[in-house]
């Protein structure tokens, strides 16, 4: 029976206790996958919104991110004569409220915006798939993602009840992005109309600049000329998110790692059994010649497989848990980079190894006089 024959059949000698271990490193490789992979995913996403929907500037009220606050719309004009400004388009965020069509209803914020302000912009809101995009003339009319469309099985033409209010969708959306395609959008002024917002409200200003590569310099300006608003470029909106998303995958790294730590004192108990319960066994290779280095060796390379195989399955139940995830988020797509799957293996082949230290341990300190005497 040659050293490897000998690991295989001592990790098969207790086929209930090894499962448990490998479980208690699946779960947790399983989590760090999942978790970040997801945190990936959104990670993207955002920053695809950040780099196509919000404009070379968006202006906001002083010290809210969230776009939530209201603006005196004669801000608008102030924002026109700042130098290296192009254009200006007004934008009003709805509160949440359900939004009825189709087979189902969900929760979401719909946009009122200016269509004819938005096509100078040149966002995402003036690029549809099927149908066509706002109109000046339009009112009571929607604009939505091919994602949401697809949730509640909307198309053009289709009647959605929004506010107590009927709206014709007149077209849909496609970008490839998850967070984008589940935009709604409808006249600025049938927005406030419905929602009860005093008409000369805006909650964000979206601006294009004259010459790109200005952007920095004119928001600079903007912020230094009107008070009590916050103009932030796009790439500064971009650094933002991705810092506060970076803090949310380290978490998420935290959180996965502890309940991989775990399954790996659970590799530590089990060897530590197996060595207690191999106790004449050991005695016996190391009277025949074995040294305490082959015993180490021995024990080592069963955490190392044990890790290894913990690793694959956790890779595999990650994979499995972002595919179910994705399965109620139509549209979202998880990142699982070889980076992520590489890091996660190593987690949890170290996690065997040092697992099996104390037990190898104890097994090379094992007497063979001793051991064979007691047994």
């Amino acid at each position: 029976m040659n050293f490897l024959e000998i690991v295989y059949k001592n990790i098969l000698r207790r086929k209930a206790r090894t499962f448990l271990s490998l479980l208690g490193i699946m779960i947790g490789v399983s989590a760090i996958v999942a978790l970040v992979g997801v945190s990936n995913g959104l990670k993207s996403s955002a920053l695809d919104v950040m780099g196509s929907l919000t404009g070379d500037i968006t202006i906001t009220k002083s010290g809210n991110i969230l776009a939530m606050q209201p603006m005196d719309e004669d801000v608008m004009d102030e924002i026109k004569e700042i130098k290296g400004v192009k254009y200006v388009a007004p934008v009003i965020i709805i509160p949440e409220k359900e939004i009825k069509a189709g087979r189902g209803a969900g929760s979401f914020e719909v946009y009122g915006i200016d269509p004819v302000a938005e096509k100078l912009i040149g966002t995402s809101a003036t690029e549809v798939k099927e149908g066509r995009a706002l109109q000046a003339s339009d009112r009571y009319k929607m604009i939505v993602g091919s994602t949401y469309a697809k949730m509640e099985d909307i198309k053009v033409g289709s009647k959605v009840k929004f506010y107590e209010r009927e709206f014709e969708v007149v077209g849909i959306m496609e970008t490839g992005n998850y967070i984008m395609d589940q935009m709604r959008a409808i006249p600025i002024d049938v927005a406030r109309e419905v929602a009860e917002i005093d008409p000369d409200i805006i909650h964000m200003v979206r601006v294009k600049v004259e010459k790109p590569g200005t952007e920095k310099e004119v928001a600079l300006r903007i912020n230094l000329i009107i008070p009590d608003v916050e103009a932030t470029t796009s790439s500064e909106q971009t650094e933002q998110i991705s810092e506060f998303l970076g803090t949310i995958e380290t978490m998420t790294w935290a959180i996965s790692a502890i309940a991989a730590i775990v399954g790996g004192i659970g590799i530590m108990n089990t060897m530590l059994m197996s060595v207690i319960e191999r106790t004449k066994e050991i005695g016996v290779f190391k009277a025949v010649g074995w040294s305490n280095n082959d015993v180490l060796k021995m024990i080592l390379l069963e955490g190392f497989l044990l890790g290894l195989f913990g690793g694959f399955l956790g890779i595999g139940g990650g994979k499995l848990s972002t595919i179910a995830f994705a399965s109620f988020l139509r549209g979202f797509q998880a990142n699982i980079t070889l980076a992520l799957v590489g890091e996660a293996m190593v987690f949890a082949v170290a996690l065997g190894v040092f697992g099996g230290i104390y037990p190898a341990y104890k097994a090379a300190s094992i007497d063979p006089i001793d051991a064979l005497r007691n047994e």
